[in-house]
């Protein structure tokens, strides 16, 4: 990502940005604790939150916004304790919560939409150095400076005790991670990634990847084999490149590969040299490819572009004695240096991706997915539920389609490129999206994925506020932080709540 991925928050009527790698969940505030002996104002107390405390800040007098204060009785009727939130957040090693309305939006941000506050003086203001302009935001939001916040005199933040393991800590410790949050998929059928070898399009079964990355400098091969590109090094492990095109009769590769997949053979790991990656399909019907084609050959998948894709049969292709003896050798190789494969990627899972911009960059699980397809131009408009737009027949199956922008709340002037399609159970519910980036496979610590902040638990808001999550994934320098929709969950709601059409199959 080229920009700064904040947190949105609400204090009252105002928006305060927050640096998302510093937020680590937030929780519903049932009540007040009890205050701090001889405390400004703005410092409220310590609550405990799982057994460890945390000193709490509320924002909206700490920034004189009292009178939108979040834990200020309403001008209108009773207080609603529910109606306040906490904020975790973890800076400098010490953990303490600011007090918000709630958590509006997780943005992307760029340089260009950064700009300096002053004093009259020219000098920064303290606590809100900048404001961020985002299309997002209603109004621009002010940047909170956690440094700032530090060197106040009265602040107060809680170091855990040293004791505690990380395994062990409170940020680790009660977070769910994104797979148990998500409602268990419903997809029983084979999928297919859609990639580019040499202009052809080609089909590989999902279960045999292992992750799909960019490809990095090429080693000559050592020897002489057909289809042998050379060794690439992905994360300190060599694995050999094979050209999947000449491997199955078709021209060699003339351009250097842009992409690479990696696959999880029995005898260890390979790449195949790809040009691009283009989506995946659902469809599990294969075609026979006729006569005269690779034993690797299995047949044909329809593209979501519909076009055909060579579906590759993987276990014929890895049971050829050259892939087979140089993964072999590679694995030996890796696992005379640091320990058995096995051994080393045992603690590790794959997660798999899928990037789509939405006037802003978002990230689903591809297990919630049925299909990624071209965005359709020709479909039956809705004139119901306002959230629907049409109704579109793809491949005999009736697909619901929604704007994610508009619920989003994004610019959705411009035509949608692709459509993310998932099943709510009561039927197929596609979501038009600006376009569809590309699909990563990232192999991380099971433990590394934690859900930083999850949408509006309110069972009143809306579907795509409860869809939002904020995650972290992966530790040192491949720790990411993503904005996530759980696209399934979203569709399983806006089903329940709509009259959504069926999902029969119907001959054609």
């Amino acid at each position: 990502m080229s920009g700064q991925i904040f947190g949105i928050l609400r204090v009252g009527a105002a928006d305060v940005a927050l640096d998302a790698h510093v937020l680590r969940e937030v929780v519903r505030l049932e009540r007040l604790p009890p205050p701090r002996p001889r405390a400004p104002a703005w410092s409220r107390g310590t609550l405990s939150l799982r057994g460890q405390p945390l000193p709490l800040v509320d924002l909206a007098r700490l920034l004189q916004l009292d009178d939108d204060s979040p834990l200020e009785p309403q001008r209108e009727g009773r207080h609603d304790p529910q109606a306040s939130f906490v904020a975790v957040v973890a800076h400098r090693g010490a953990r303490f919560g600011l007090c918000v309305t709630q958590i509006v939006d997780v943005i992307e941000v760029g340089p260009h939409q950064q700009h300096a506050v002053s004093q009259g003086d020219g000098s920064a203001l303290a606590l809100m150095p900048s404001l961020i302009d985002h299309p997002s935001l209603a109004h621009p939001a002010y940047r909170l400076d956690l440094d700032a916040l530090f060197a106040l005199e009265e602040m107060v933040a809680v170091t855990p005790a040293a004791a505690r393991t990380e395994h062990q800590s409170s940020e680790a410790s009660g977070l769910p991670t994104v797979t148990s949050d998500a409602t268990p998929t419903l997809i029983n059928a084979r999928r297919w990634l859609i990639v580019e070898s040499g202009g052809q399009a080609l089909a590989l079964d999902t279960a045999i990847v292992g992750e799909v990355a960019n490809c990095p400098e090429i080693e000559p091969p050592p020897i002489e084999l057909d289809a042998y590109l050379g060794n690439v090094t992905l994360r300190g492990a060599r694995l050999p490149l094979f050209d999947p095109g000449e491997l199955i009769g078709r021209a060699p590769q003339r351009a250097r590969p842009s992409y690479m997949v990696v696959l999880d053979g029995p005898e260890g790991r390979l790449a195949l040299a790809l040009e691009h990656v283009a989506a995946l399909s659902a469809d599990a019907t294969l075609s026979p490819a006729g006569p005269g084609q690779a034993a690797a050959v299995a047949g044909l998948v329809v593209a979501p572009s519909g076009r055909d894709a060579l579906a590759l049969d993987h276990r014929v292709l890895l049971s050829a004695l050259n892939l087979s003896a140089l993964a072999r050798l590679h694995a030996r190789l890796d696992g005379a240096q640091a320990g058995s494969s096995a051994a080393e990627h045992r603690p590790r899972q794959r997660f798999a991706l899928v990037r789509f911009n939405c006037a802003g960059d978002y990230t689903t699980l591809l297990d919630q997915l049925d299909a990624v397809d071209t965005a359709p131009t020709d479909y039956l408009a809705s004139g119901g539920d306002p959230r629907f737009v049409g109704v579109w027949r793809r491949q005999g199956r009736s697909v619901a389609l929604v704007d994610l922008r508009r619920l989003l709340g994004r610019d959705a002037s411009r035509p949608p490129q692709h459509v993310l399609i998932a099943d709510s159970g009561q039927g197929l519910i596609g979501f038009l999206t600006d376009a569809m980036q590309r699909i990563d496979y990232i192999e991380a610590a099971e433990e590394s994925l934690v859900v930083r902040w999850r949408g509006d638990i309110d069972p009143e808001a809306p579907a795509i506020e409860r869809a939002k999550r904020l995650i972290a994934l992966g530790s040192g320098a491949h720790h990411q932080v993503m904005a996530m929709i759980c696209l399934q969950g979203l569709a399983i709601d806006l089903a329940a709540g709509s009259a959504a059409p069926t999902n029969a199959t119907e001959s054609v």
